[in-house]
């Protein structure tokens, strides 16, 4: 009976430790996402251009909570999932999806493999010159087994660690780096594009960081996960939009910090970032070796994370396209049972198998692992003229959506968000035909 006072007294952090616990998909899509590839576009972006490109960030942060947070409500609202979105119209458009998938997901793991294998040879180097090789394919093979036999949760719990390390050292190293306030707010309130210095142009930089943030074809992956936390109609809308937030607003933290970071200790160096170890002196520059290794944690815990993260999201994407080209393969839905299930389904275990092994090959060719992350990035916003406007097609029907079809507000951000893909692409054509052209050579 007296529980209402006891209520009172304790209420506020009793209610925000209870929303807390209720979250979840926002902070596990930021786990598989924040990767290599918003750690090298930021750092990088710092290192060549200081504090002038800060504004990049909240931008395309914007960009991924309107997109994310749409298509999540496609799939609270409809009970469907968001490739019978994209089913509604068109198998041409499920095609387009799975191989861009299998094109993208091919060169992102391949990234995170390299970058995997780099961080781990910083803090324990074997004494031979294989040693990178060793450890990106030891991993790979680790990260095949955790997702293949449904090991994930256990990965997952270890890399938030890892990460969290990473996320206090960078707080540290911000602020040892001494930065300047002054030209933070600048870099953040007045959008700019820098004239092109060292071997990475600025509009480069920019489409890297958009790509990476609002184009990445892993952003189909969030609607998945709120299903598998059990997140299946529209009362769970509030909650994913507050989940969503929380798992972005991280993801704001780390991005900011590390250009920061890089604006403040390797920009006044004029030290052009090019592989692993050139991040590394964001660190050691100002925390010495102890710095070197945390960095080196954090940088394996990301890659690693990431690559086990990306395997699991877009098998199951793949999977659920399958339902619909592929309707005699497996006798069940990766969206419609539990994750045990869509484990055992053959799609599932293929793709999986696909994306660990066939990208192998790059241990062995020498790439320099920054600029294969920033391509990769780069190509992540060639989808968005594809996969933007068929997401607007499906969320603008009221037969669909009802009273939660798209304001204008909604509808002009993503039209702007296409407009800017466009733009990048286009002034970026030759810097990617030539970068693939070398890569292919």
């Amino acid at each position: 009976m007296k529980q209402p006072t006891n209520q009172s007294n304790v209420r506020p952090l009793s209610r925000l430790i209870f929303e807390l616990r209720r979250l979840g998909p926002g902070f596990v899509y930021a786990l598989t996402v924040l990767g290599t590839g918003d750690l090298v576009s930021h750092s990088a972006a710092g290192a060549g251009y200081g504090y002038a490109l800060l504004w990049a960030i909240p931008m395309t942060l914007i960009f991924r909570f309107v997109w994310i947070s749409v298509s999540a409500k496609y799939v609270l609202v409809t009970g469907e999932t968001l490739l019978e979105g994209y089913a509604r119209l068109g198998r041409g458009m499920l095609w387009i999806i799975l191989v861009s998938i299998i094109v993208i997901g091919h060169l992102d793991i391949m990234t995170q493999i390299v970058m995997t294998g780099r961080g781990a040879d910083l803090l324990f180097h074997l004494p031979t010159e294989w040693s990178t090789t060793i450890w990106s394919i030891s991993f790979t093979l680790l990260g095949f087994t955790m997702v293949f036999w449904g090991g994930y949760p256990i990965i997952e719990t270890f890399c938030k660690v890892l990460i969290a390390i990473m996320g206090v050292s960078l707080v540290v190293v911000a602020i040892i780096s001494r930065p300047d306030p002054a030209q933070i707010l600048q870099g953040t309130l007045v959008p700019t594009i820098p004239g092109n210095e060292g071997i990475y142009s600025s509009f480069f930089i920019v489409m890297a960081l958009i790509g990476t943030g609002a184009g990445s074809t892993s952003n189909l992956t969030y609607s998945y996960f709120i299903r598998e936390k059990g997140w299946k109609n529209v009362s769970f809308l509030g909650r994913q939009r507050l989940d969503l937030i929380f798992g972005l607003a991280c993801m704001f933290v780390m991005g900011s910090l590390l250009q920061i970071a890089a604006a403040a200790t390797v920009h006044p160096m004029g030290v052009q970032l090019e592989d692993a170890s050139d991040l590394v002196r964001i660190f050691s520059e100002t925390q010495g070796a102890v710095g070197g290794i945390i960095f080196g944690l954090g940088l394996w815990g990301a890659a690693f994370s990431t690559l086990v993260g990306i395997i699991t999201g877009y098998a199951l994407v793949v999977t659920d396209i399958s339902r619909f080209l592929f309707p005699s393969i497996g006798k069940h839905s990766a969206t419609e049972k539990s994750q045990q299930t869509a484990n055992r389904h053959p799609v599932y275990r293929v793709f999986v198998a696909f994306l660990a092994f066939s990208p192998l090959y790059i241990v062995f060719t020498g790439v320099k692992p920054i600029w294969l992350v920033l391509v990769v990035n780069a190509l992540f916003a060639v989808l968005i003229p594809v996969l933007t406007p068929a997401l607007l097609i499906i969320t603008n029907k009221k037969s669909l959506m009802g009273q939660y079809k798209n304001g204008w507000l909604t509808n002009t951000i993503l039209g702007v968000l296409v407009a800017v893909a466009i733009f990048l692409t286009w002034e970026n054509r030759g810097t990617l035909v030539d970068l693939l052209s070398s890569y292919i050579a």
